[in-house]
């Protein structure tokens, strides 16, 4: 006989629970009523407008995707279907220095949202209004999306809005970098990124993230960093991390951490990394982690591969370079940088690239591209380069490689709890603007459970949903999310661990994931047997100023 008396609008039976906390697994029922989980225990005589039978399946939290680049098209996609069809409920932004870029036509955001004017709206405007990053939050909340954003500030295009393109910002461009830093933070922001690989970023000294981050401190939020260098310099970018984290007293994410093999470096400096990350919480107190994708292919930045001197003076001079023989050869002298195995001839692991402005380039493998044109891969990779309309439109190019080795995958990301988890990608649809070239958008959840929980075994559920789920609200400070129990926000996935399938492949990847019983978010189901309802009960999660 069941004591809960109360009227749930939605009830989930015959589960098993794995709660996010990390413990076993246990069977019980849930009842929701509104927004929220109103009781977990034995509902065997309640009813309620909706009831979804999870016998055979889980009942976990939502998943907390923590390193996303959906901002960049959620204006075009508030379902979010990618996403939700795989269980991700919430998702940080505004990663890698960058919350200001979007990667379709202004004329194309959502109309729910067209009254409020926000960064996302002004890429590749001089004069950013005060207001307009603050605007953000507001102008997802009147659009409404299928999941919950909580957003990052991002180094990077704080630089470009004051417009700072060389190594240090004067007292005036420091003050308008500050001013819109507040501003995000006084409106909800979760905390500030850096991406100190990218364009602006990687002119900066570390003394100017530094003193951004003693703001963000005043607002006990949270600093992730795509850091400086993940090759040669790597233990020297880790240092410059914590020393940010040291000076503020932030909590702190390395997005991505993981050695790419055979790129320069010996694979045992990614466990030098981790071992400095532990031993800066263990004997400094310091709350930092790691974040990684679980797939060991990923996306990367193509500008991120060019010297900055070839684009230090605008983009048309740098066309120009590129365009005469002794300047590509110039070029191609100096791009021994982040993927350096590209630079070192290894262009075989070089899968994709995807120029918006090509989309022709885009539905080709790398290999093929090379093949059609006829011409060493490096000026194939460079001609698209120089096709690039403007350098936004080149800070937007994404390539897919395979960068890294399953069994340090397993060894590293997987196993230690020093990692959180993450997919690196955003947000896509099968069809229309939103639709993605990149497989890794469409399965990457997925495969986090199918490939290292289901087929491995190297984590179990528990430990994988803790990851997942409670571990990232924490870190974050998502207000009672994260977590199945009374009181906490009705984000809640229901599916069979052996029903989850990866649909995507390389030749054919904007195919959803498909294994999902039901998803809900904010109370509202989102997903049901693996259809989408077309709700939109998601929020931008706000982070409350410090007291």
């Amino acid at each position: 006989m069941a004591f809960y008396k109360g009227n749930p609008d939605v009830i989930i039976k015959n589960g098993k629970i794995i709660d996010g906390s990390g413990v076993q697994g246990y069977y019980a029922d849930v009842a929701i009523k509104g927004d929220k989980i109103d009781y977990i225990g034995n509902l065997q005589d309640v009813d309620a407008p909706l009831v979804i039978d999870a016998t055979g399946k889980v009942v976990t939290p939502g998943f907390i995707d923590v390193h996303t680049h959906s901002d960049q098209n959620i204006w075009v996609n508030p379902e979010a279907q990618s996403s939700v069809r795989q269980g991700v409920t919430t998702e940080i932004v505004g990663n890698c220095g960058m919350s200001m870029r979007h990667q379709n036509d202004v004329k194309n955001f959502d109309e729910k949202g067209k009254d409020i004017t926000c960064v996302y709206d002004l890429v590749g405007k001089n004069d950013v209004p005060k207001g307009a990053m603050a605007a953000v939050l507001d102008k997802y909340d009147a659009m409404g999306g299928s999941l919950n954003l909580a957003w990052l500030c991002g180094h990077n295009d704080l630089r470009v809005i004051a417009g700072v393109h060389t190594e240090k910002a004067t007292d005036e461009q420091f003050k308008v970098m500050a001013d819109f830093l507040r501003e995000a933070m006084d409106a909800g922001f979760v905390g500030f990124s850096t991406g100190l690989e990218f364009d602006p970023g990687i002119l900066c000294k570390p003394e100017e993230v530094e003193r951004l981050a003693q703001i963000v401190a005043e607002y006990d939020a949270n600093y992730s960093t795509h850091m400086r260098d993940e090759g040669t310099y790597i233990i020297e970018a880790v240092e410059e991390f914590l020393n940010v984290i040291r000076k503020s007293g932030l909590r702190g994410t390395i997005s991505h951490l993981n050695v790419k093999y055979d790129n320069g470096i010996p694979n045992e400096y990614l466990f030098k990394s981790m071992q400095m990350l532990k031993d800066a919480r263990e004997n400094e107190h310091l709350n930092v982690y790691a974040d990684m994708l679980p797939t060991c292919f990923s996306t990367g930045g193509v500008q991120a591969m060019l010297p900055p001197w070839l684009y230090a003076d605008g983009w048309d001079k740098a066309k120009e370079i590129l365009a005469t023989e002794e300047g590509r050869e110039k070029v191609k002298g100096d791009m021994n940088r982040y993927w350096r195995f590209l630079a070192s001839g290894q262009w075989d692991r070089l899968l994709k690239v995807l120029p918006p402005y090509m989309p022709e380039v885009s539905k080709k493998s790398f290999a093929d591209v090379v093949k059609e044109w006829g011409k060493e891969p490096v000026d194939c990779f460079l001609d698209i380069v120089a096709a690039a309309p403007s350098i936004e439109d080149l800070r937007g190019t994404c390539m897919i490689g395979l960068q890294f080795k399953e069994d340090i995958m397993v060894d590293s990301v997987i196993k230690d709890p020093i990692y959180l988890w993450e997919t690196d990608g955003f947000t896509s649809t099968t069809e229309g603007c939103a639709k993605s070239n990149n497989m890794q958008n469409y399965m990457s959840t997925a495969y986090y459970l199918v490939r290292y929980v289901r087929e491995l075994k190297a984590i179990s559920l528990e430990a994988a949903v803790n990851k997942m789920t409670y571990r990232a609200a924490q870190h974050f400070k998502l207000d009672k999310r994260g977590l199945l129990a009374e009181g906490y926000y009705a984000d809640i996935n229901v599916f069979g661990l052996e029903d989850i399938k990866i649909n995507a492949t390389f030749n054919d990847p904007a195919k959803y994931s498909t294994g999902m019983k039901a998803v809900i978010v904010n109370g509202t189901p989102v997903v049901i047997d693996d259809e989408h309802t077309h709700a939109r009960p998601g929020r931008a999660l706000r982070h409350l100023p410090k007291n």
